[in-house]
């Protein structure tokens, strides 16, 4: 029997939380703090993909450089993590969810940007998005109710999907 896999649209966060590509690295850690998220959307001023920041990337250059979290723009900073990938990875908003997984495991990142038929970034998928649809998915197909199996117990619920 083959069960529905989740397609990325429905599990992304969106709108997205972009800073541009010329903003400095102190103006990305102020949105940060601001909305409680742990990745932005880098453009640049053209719309054009230049990849996902997150927050742990932002944390650990501050106790090395405090100064530079206000020199260093948030592109290079961006560009400088995937210099050896012609572009930033990202994901089309109709795949399904575990082809986002591999992205992101290929690329050992946490966010991956969610682009439309134009490339536009419509959305953001993040690994606790594919966990939450991994949990979905397997409460809803397990036959019995939803019931934890013999010798397990059930503890949490699965929300459903939030900002990243």
């Amino acid at each position: 029997m083959n069960e529905p896999v989740d397609v990325v649209c429905d599990v992304m966060s969106a709108p997205v939380t972009v800073v541009r590509d010329h903003h400095s690295v102190w103006h990305a850690l102020v949105r940060f703090t601001e909305t409680g998220l742990r990745h932005l959307v880098v453009l640049d001023d053209e719309d054009r993909l230049v990849g996902v920041l997150e927050d742990r990337r932002v944390l650990a250059l501050w106790p090395l450089e405090p100064v530079a979290l206000h020199r260093e723009t948030v592109g290079h900073l961006v560009r400088a993590l995937r210099s050896d990938s012609p572009g930033p990875p990202q994901v089309h908003h109709s795949a399904a969810v575990p082809v986002a997984a591999e992205i992101m495991l290929q690329f050992a990142v946490d966010g991956l940007p969610v682009v439309d038929d134009l490339g536009r970034v419509v959305g953001i998928v993040t690994g606790s998005d594919i966990v939450r649809s991994l949990a979905r998915t397997a409460m809803t197909s397990g036959g019995d109710g939803g019931q934890a199996p013999e010798g397990t117990r059930q503890t949490a619920t699965v929300p459903p999907s939030g900002p990243a």
